[in-house]
């Protein structure tokens, strides 16, 4: 069965109101955790930055990721929580991994781990941290991994690696409970990116067969005119110019943008390809530019559930190679 998660707003500005900010943010995010458990999705996920460059001048900065994790671990009893992802060597491991376990105390079972090897130097600089070579951050991907399992133990969070670049799916295909790819990959890159972590895979791995999630721009439209409306106010609230240029033709062919039986067939499209979890960000990555967004996703979801439900893929289908 494929399940559909909510990629957390929680950025400056990246609200319906672009004017939330600060402390306003914060609470706000913390606001919509709650609607989305209210509502009945699976999953949220939190980006793990300090900050996102939206335009040369135009810096939006984020809550504390596992901060705030711990705030929606003790204010929700349901939903599941991730860092989508957490760069593994922004932080001192030991203190990283405190952290991590103080989430999973308030979560219990409901926590999933996004790691990944970073890519931002100028981030690495203002949090004091080396911005070594790939080869390294890589290496510590895979070391962080290994000291949340040491010390956590059997009731480790499950442990996701996100990325494209053939060396993150090599340390995916060794370690990872999961894997995702993000934002936006088409159904043909995402297959091409999947035979790679199938090639990677040690024959005589130990783990489960790896899950496999995507993240994907959600728009949805309740007609082909509401739709239309929407796009028109998305090019007014996105930040930095991203859509300027962009036809509306051309932007609805993206991740899950169309009306509700297009977003279904596009979702069961993406079951049928083995993806477990759909990762929804609304008109941008962690940003929500529309408050029925939440509602209309709610929706999307419990139709694929459903749909998937009754027509299952076997483990060979969902986990047969690529």
């Amino acid at each position: 069965m494929i399940t559909i998660g909510l990629a957390l707003p929680h950025y400056d500005g990246f609200f319906p109101n672009p004017k939330v900010t600060g402390a306003h943010r914060t609470r706000r995010a913390l606001a919509y955790a709650q609607r989305a458990e209210q509502a009945g999705l699976h999953q949220l996920w939190v980006s793990d930055h300090l900050w996102l460059d939206v335009a040369p001048q135009d810096r939006r900065r984020s809550p504390d990721c596992w901060t705030l994790l711990a705030a929606i671990a003790a204010t929700t009893r349901r939903i599941r929580l991730g860092s989508l992802v957490t760069p593994a060597s922004l932080r001192e491991p030991e203190l990283l991994v405190h952290q991590i376990a103080t989430v999973a105390d308030l979560a219990g079972e409901r926590l999933d781990i996004g790691l990944g090897a970073g890519w931002n130097a100028a981030e690495f600089a203002a949090a004091g941290r080396r911005f070594s070579a790939a080869a390294d951050r890589l290496a510590d991907v895979e070391r962080t991994a290994a000291l949340i399992r040491t010390e956590l133990g059997p009731t480790a969070p499950p442990v996701w690696v996100g990325g494209k670049r053939s060396g993150i799916l090599s340390v995916a295909a060794r370690i990872a409970d999961g894997w995702n790819l993000a934002w936006d990959p088409t159904p043909a890159s995402y297959w091409q990116r999947l035979a790679r972590l199938n090639a990677a895979q040690p024959s005589a791995r130990e783990r489960a067969p790896i899950l496999r999630s995507v993240g994907l721009t959600t728009v949805i439209g309740t007609d082909e005119d509401d739709l239309h409306q929407r796009w028109t106010r998305l090019r007014r609230w996105v930040p930095g110019g991203h859509l300027d240029g962009l036809s509306f033709e051309a932007w609805r062919k993206r991740g899950l943008i169309g009306t509700p039986d297009e977003v279904h067939s596009r979702l069961t499209a993406w079951e049928s390809l083995g993806v477990d979890h759909v990762v929804c960000a609304h008109g941008m990555p962690f940003g929500l530019f529309d408050d029925e967004q939440i509602d209309l996703l709610t929706a999307a979801a419990r139709r694929a559930e459903a749909t998937t439900t009754a027509n299952p893929l076997t483990q060979e289908e969902r986990y047969g190679t690529a």
